[in-house]
């Protein structure tokens, strides 16, 4: 931490929840900035606290520090960050800034997250959801999701330009037991924001090579049970869990897809999903549904590590 250089900039009760939100002065933290400031001012002051680190990376910056001091450098970066959050009125929802000069982002932001006792790091994704790119997440968003020290938010950065979804939280669940927190986040995000929270459990679609083998009726029928198989195992994993409020949705097809059409048609404001338990090194190499999420959805995906 360079010295001198947190700043408070509201109170806030010390008792309160916290989330770590990654402050960049590039356009792709300003998704992450407005959507944390949303959710925090949907409440009360006890319901959510702020803490914005904008992390100096030293190995970035050595140039720079050769001809500046790094004080002087964290005091220029601090004026520049506060002109962001004055000019997007986002300032007064900050309990507090930090300046915090590190080897790499990640490792800084995971350790801040343990001082502070964070619920959550919220961090901008690198690209727009409509933008044509190979790799969507930045390369701190995607070291976070391997280690996934605590729940992490990935925000696309258009999210600073539109309004934010008037529809329920999502949270998508395989009815294993990974995704029981990703439940109870969701669950605690949504008595926050006031917004009602859908269980969602996609199931695989039929094998199209047995549509060979039916006529119509029976394909139609062999669907339907299907379904009714998913719709009585969410709920019986549910209720096994103690999850309850939730209002339940089952759908049929790639899950990616599915949750993607159901986060437009319903306006949600926030998905949520779990993650498998996998060290981080298996992480770094085996591709999950969480991330791809991150990287995909239209809206932000809150990616919640297993309980325990």
């Amino acid at each position: 931490m360079i010295p001198g250089m947190s700043s408070p900039a509201s109170p806030a009760p010390s008792n309160a929840p916290k989330w770590l939100v990654a402050l960049d002065l590039r356009p792709s933290s300003h998704g992450a900035v407005r959507f944390a400031s949303w959710v925090s001012g949907a409440g009360t002051p006890a319901d959510l606290s702020l803490i914005g680190v904008h992390v100096i990376e030293r190995e970035q910056l050595a140039p720079i520090f050769r001809l500046q001091s790094p004080d002087e450098v964290g005091r220029r970066a601090e004026q520049a960050l506060t002109r962001e959050l004055d000019e997007a009125a986002m300032h007064e929802f900050f309990a507090a800034k930090k300046i915090a000069l590190g080897a790499r982002a990640h490792e800084v932001l995971e350790h801040e997250a343990a001082r502070e006792h964070a619920e959550a790091i919220v961090i901008g994704r690198q690209m727009a959801s409509d933008a044509i790119a190979r790799i969507r997440l930045g390369t701190n968003a995607r070291r976070l999701l391997r280690s996934l020290p605590v729940t992490v938010i990935v925000v696309p950065p258009d999210y600073a330009k539109v309004p934010f979804g008037a529809g329920p939280i999502l949270v998508a669940t395989d009815c294993g037991d990974d995704a029981v927190a990703a439940c109870r986040f969701a669950a605690k995000v949504g008595a926050r924001m006031g917004r009602k929270v859908i269980a969602v459990h996609v199931i695989p679609p039929l094998d199209p090579i047995l549509r060979a083998y039916l006529a119509e009726g029976p394909w139609v029928e062999l669907g339907e049970q299907e379904h009714a198989r998913g719709v009585t195992r969410l709920q019986s994993w549910l209720e096994q869990h103690g999850l309850t409020g939730f209002e339940t949705k089952v759908v049929q097809g790639a899950t990616i897809d599915e949750l993607g059409k159901l986060a437009v048609e319903t306006l949600s404001p926030l998905v949520v999903t779990g993650a498998r338990r996998l060290p981080t090194v298996a992480r770094a190499f085996v591709g999950s549904t969480a991330a791809t999420l991150a990287a995909e959805m239209p809206v932000p995906v809150a990616v919640v590590p297993p309980e325990g």
